[in-house]
């Protein structure tokens, strides 16, 4: 599901490829049960966690934040954001 197509994700960043995915993994399960509570409905719950995936790399790439304690808190906001806007 979501956690098997982080795991097969390839990065231009060359510097630092799995570090999004490795920070964000355990969040996963967590932000899919939240987005399929929000949505109700299994697929658009799997499009919502892709959405705020795709926008929290961007950012943490943008930023190359060290704040790895962080990504949690920037997932669920953006997951909230891309939900309230959709």
């Amino acid at each position: 599901m979501i956690e098997q197509s982080m795991k097969k994700t390839k990065f231009q960043n060359n510097k630092e490829p799995n570090t999004y995915e490795k920070l964000a993994l355990p969040f996963q399960r967590r932000l899919y049960r939240t987005a399929l509570i929000l949505t109700k409905s299994s697929n658009l719950a799997e499009m919502l966690v892709i959405e705020t995936n795709n926008n929290a790399r961007k950012l943490y790439h943008q930023h190359n934040s060290d704040k790895n304690s962080n990504i949690g808190v920037l997932l669920f906001q953006l997951l909230m954001k891309n939900f309230a806007t959709d």
